[in-house]
């Protein structure tokens, strides 16, 4: 029953329509008995939005593309690996005042980890963006793996994100920038490659940031795109024998994290996986 107690949670990004996060966080409250909602609003200034929250009582919000990064000047605090990557997914609210975390990277690094042991590995990340930020970042901050070619189509970006590493983890290892015109010169070396750009997302499911013959065979292969579940990267991987970490996995792992530090308690993490699954795949 919705009524003047029902705490309000929500997801602030534009677009949002295509969110899943409504439909699993829903479910987590319901299957916990809280009195509470999630709702999507989709906004067009990341400080109005901000305000709005604070000023309509919204108990905690997620934070979707492109304002992950505009909401922070807008918060009272934010966490350690936050202010880190210099990024905010997770929005809570707490005596009066708005604090940012990011579950992002722990949630990626779960999704990964599962699937592949990742200290001293020699990993490819596609993408220096928002997005390729927190899983690098969370590459160093929960493990040390090997060599880590950042493969990004702007070098000035690419450059910097990897002089941020350095600095921030002056005892990791290296960094480098590379191109897809070095990539046969780096693929047979690979134990990992990551996925972190919006190439082969809805609607645009034909694309990918790799030929099938360009793909190392028998590597993990993690793809962050989890609309469509099995990108056109992941179907190639698949035909050469990769180990496949699923985006879908860290969406479901940052959202649990997300319920979590806004309610205190443990997430129901399969009916929440049951959730996602039946979204994913239209039952």
């Amino acid at each position: 029953m919705i009524d003047a107690s029902t705490k309000v949670y929500c997801i602030i990004g534009k677009p949002v329509r295509h969110s899943f996060s409504p439909a699993i966080q829903n479910a987590a409250f319901i299957e916990k008995g809280l009195n509470s909602i999630y709702t999507a609003f989709e906004v067009d200034d990341a400080g109005k939005a901000v305000s709005a929250i604070k000023a309509l009582g919204i108990s905690g919000a997620s934070v979707t593309i492109p304002y992950k990064v505009d909401v922070i000047g807008h918060l009272d605090g934010v966490s350690d690996i936050a202010g880190m990557i210099g990024s905010v997914n997770t929005i809570i609210s707490k005596d009066g005042k708005l604090f940012g975390d990011n579950t992002d990277a722990p949630g990626f690094f779960r999704a990964l980890h599962e699937k592949t042991e990742i200290d001293g590995k020699n990993i490819a990340l596609f993408g220096a963006g928002g997005a390729g930020r927190a899983v690098l970042f969370a590459l160093f901050y929960y493990s040390r793996p090997g060599n880590v070619y950042l493969v990004d189509s702007d070098k000035k970006r690419a450059g910097n994100l990897a002089g941020s590493i350095s600095k921030t983890f002056p005892e990791s290892g290296i960094v480098k920038t590379a191109v897809m015109e070095n990539w046969n010169n780096i693929k047979n070396s690979l134990d990992i490659i990551i996925h972190a750009t919006p190439v082969g997302m809805e609607p645009d499911t034909g694309s990918s940031v790799l030929r099938e013959d360009e793909i190392p065979e028998g590597k993990v292969l993690m793809d962050i795109v989890y609309h469509p579940h099995e990108t056109a990267l992941v179907k190639a991987a698949l035909r050469r024998n990769c180990t496949i970490a699923y985006g879908a996995d860290m969406l479901l792992f940052q959202g649990a994290l997300q319920f979590e530090l806004w309610t205190g308690l443990e997430a129901p993490l399969d009916m929440m996986r049951g959730v996602l699954e039946k979204r994913i795949y239209g039952e």
